[in-house]
């Protein structure tokens, strides 16, 4: 059990910051924000853990919220059917799951959630600032969005790559009897890893921003 688990779900005060106008800014990735980059070049420096011992810490947290601890959960990328878990682990929604990803020399890339398990990353600097257009749910248009998610930018500019051979991924079984909103998990999860179990993340930040 995780004592104290409440301080692991709440935000990292250096993941935003307010600008003059008092509204509230997520650190970037883009333009003169190297916040998320210095970050990462100092996790790096740290020990890489093993994924047996990941697993062993996102299932403490999980059991310790009520969350069924997920036995299984190194998988295949191009294995994974999200219909299908949702069966198996009777989830509400297909978007609860956690899911980590790693480089190919050990270091968690990021903790994340949803139906979305990816390894992008661009092929040059020139490419981190592309933009397209992406459907945003929440205000059911299509909008201006980075091509390329934050953590790619960052391991291509640590000069990483993504291992592609394997994803922890984590449904959340009894999601909703926990009292937990999924991103509050993913929050919860990094937040535990990072600072109650000193484990390497590129994209520090990430589980932090929903």
């Amino acid at each position: 059990m995780v004592n104290n688990v409440e301080e692991y779900f709440r935000e990292d005060p250096e993941a935003s910051y307010c600008n003059k106008d008092g509204k509230k800014y997520f650190q970037s990735v883009h333009g003169k924000s190297y916040t998320r980059y210095n970050k990462a070049k100092e996790e790096v420096k740290k020990k890489v853990i093993d994924k047996k011992e990941i697993i062993e810490y996102v299932n403490e947290l999980l059991e310790t919220i009520g969350i069924t601890p997920v036995s299984k959960p190194i998988m295949n990328p191009s294995e994974v059917n999200y219909k299908s878990l949702k069966e198996e682990y009777e989830l509400d929604d297909e978007r609860d799951i956690v899911w980590i990803k790693f480089t190919t020399d050990g270091f968690i890339g990021c903790v994340a959630v949803s139906n979305d398990i990816n390894f992008q990353i661009p092929s040059a600097i020139s490419d981190y600032d592309i933009l397209e257009k992406k459907y945003n749910e929440y205000t059911k248009r299509y909008e201006d969005d980075w091509k390329y998610n934050s953590s790619g930018i960052l391991v291509h500019k640590l000069n990483k790559k993504w291992d592609e051979s394997f994803v922890l991924v984590f449904p959340l079984k009894k999601r909703k009897e926990s009292g937990y909103s999924r991103h509050e998990i993913e929050m919860a999860i990094g937040n535990y890893l990072s600072k109650g179990k000193n484990v390497p993340i590129i994209d520090y930040y990430s589980h932090n921003i929903g």
